[in-house]
């Protein structure tokens, strides 16, 4: 049952991808692929067992002919929105003239809308002269070829092919929003997106550690049963065995990374402390490297794991986002107070009890949420994409899960859903997160009526909106 929705999911996914694109395109505007090169790497990794697939254009500013790249198992992409032959043919002209055929063996056109039904081969074979191999039916892909690769994989690969698709439609919808046309609106409309101030200065030291003698130590300790563990792992581990339960850190090439002063925390217990030093948080992301890039959105989504934690907020593992639970165990329902145009409550966290035996629980009810971290035009957003999570004991995932949050989601409208995600944007900018400004998180982005980006009032919306009371 829940490999048949995951496919019905995926399908529906792809289409609203493809439609989002499509209208796009009409506009005239064919750079939507720029603003999903690097959301598609994770799912072209999977669907094609392409572990070092990586942005070319990060290596090399405007990489000539293709976008994406493994030059280990030498495959290649160009993404790209237009699906004509005078498109594919341009960008194998332009990958023959550059020899990239003596780095990969493999190049692929994906293009986000549905490609032309068949392409002449003759023109192609022109190009290439046998020196590389490209097949039109082959190496002409769209999206939905892509999803036939996923459909063979196993169903946790699936999921997270699934999530990764979820975020790419949100990313397209903000691009969409982030450069549309200079028509006038009629309104004000707000997207999902909170622009972020991180702290400009990042802390740095070289791990120091006896790995072996970390576990050791963690099986008396500690009880951890495994044989072996990985370096982040073990770092963790460590930080328990100083009691240290601090996870606001990166570990990445036998350094560790976090916001806060390492020399002032809990984490110098595991680094040679003559080894501290700092660097500019900024210089993440303008060096254009992805690895520095994805540490960028590691770091940020460690410091807010552990910023939430105190308020009772928590990342859940399985989902990979973060949800609500009540202040003590004790509580029956939590409620978060929260200011738009009228101070409101909205209720984050309840019991509900059986029907048919009202002193037992049948299931608890979290409000829960996706944050994914996307650097736009050298600033940091975070994209909040609300849910709900039903569990059987606060903990774990309730086997009516599914069922309930399918019908909780035929119940929210639009304006629900913008309510609530207004409450998020206003609950995360509340929370003691410090950040260049003062907070981490500010407002939720508008887009006013002469299409100007602007932070509005974090709460601003349409003017005709009312707050909701109750979720």
């Amino acid at each position: 049952m829940r490999q048949l929705e995951i496919e019905n999911e995926l399908r529906d996914l792809v289409s609203r991808i493809i439609t989002q694109v499509e209208l796009s395109t009409s506009q005239g505007r064919f750079d939507v692929n720029l603003s999903l090169e690097d959301a598609l790497i994770p799912i072209l990794r999977t669907a094609y067992n392409l572990p070092k697939l990586v942005n070319l254009n990060r290596r090399q500013k405007n990489f000539p002919g293709i976008d994406l790249g493994d030059d280990h198992d030498r495959v290649a992409f160009q993404v790209t929105s237009t699906t004509s032959l005078e498109k594919v043919k341009k960008t194998l002209t332009t990958f023959m003239d550059n020899q990239f055929f003596n780095t990969f063996d493999e190049l692929f056109v994906l293009t986000l809308t549905k490609k032309q039904s068949s392409y002449s081969q003759a023109p192609l074979d022109q190009i290439t002269q046998d020196r590389f191999a490209f097949i039109a039916q082959r190496h002409v892909i769209d999206l939905s070829d892509v999803l036939a690769k996923v459909a063979g994989l196993r169903l946790p690969a699936q999921e997270r092919v699934l999530r990764d698709l979820k975020i790419i439609l949100g990313d397209v919808k903000a691009y969409l929003d982030f450069t549309s046309s200079s028509q006038p609106l009629s309104h004000v409309l707000t997207t999902n997106l909170i622009q972020l101030r991180p702290p400009t200065t990042l802390y740095v030291a070289e791990v120091a550690l006896d790995y072996e003698q970390v576990i050791r130590e963690a099986r008396l300790s500690l009880g951890f049963k495994k044989h072996s563990a990985g370096k982040s792992l073990s770092v963790k581990l460590a930080l328990l065995l100083n009691g240290c339960e601090d996870d606001a850190w990166v570990r990445f090439e036998n350094r560790i990374f976090a916001f806060d002063d390492i020399a002032r925390s809990g984490l110098v217990a595991v680094v040679d402390a003559g080894s501290i030093e700092t660097i500019n948080f900024e210089d993440l992301l303008a060096s254009g490297e992805e690895d520095n890039v994805n540490l960028a959105k590691q770091l940020l989504a460690a410091y807010v794991k552990q910023a939430l934690k105190p308020h009772s907020v928590f990342f859940y593992r399985e989902d990979r986002c973060f949800l609500f639970k009540p202040h003590d165990h004790d509580d029956a329902q939590r409620k978060e107070m929260w200011i738009g145009k009228k101070t409101s409550t909205r209720r984050v966290y309840e019991r509900v009890f059986s029907k048919s035996d009202p002193a037992k629980i049948a299931y608890h009810v979290h409000l829960a949420f996706d944050l994914s971290y996307v650097p736009i035009a050298g600033v940091w957003y975070a994209m909040v994409v609300p849910s709900w999570i039903y569990t059987y004991d606060g903990h774990r995932k309730s086997r009516f899960h599914d069922k309930l949050l399918s019908k909780q989601k035929r119940l929210e409208f639009n304006q629900t859903v913008r309510n609530i995600v207004r409450f998020l944007a206003y609950f995360l900018g509340s929370t003691d997160m410090p950040g260049e400004d003062g907070r981490l998180f500010g407002n939720l982005i508008e887009l006013t009526c002469d299409d100007a980006l602007v932070e509005g009032q974090p709460l601003g919306v349409d003017s005709n909106e009312e707050d909701c009371d109750e979720g």
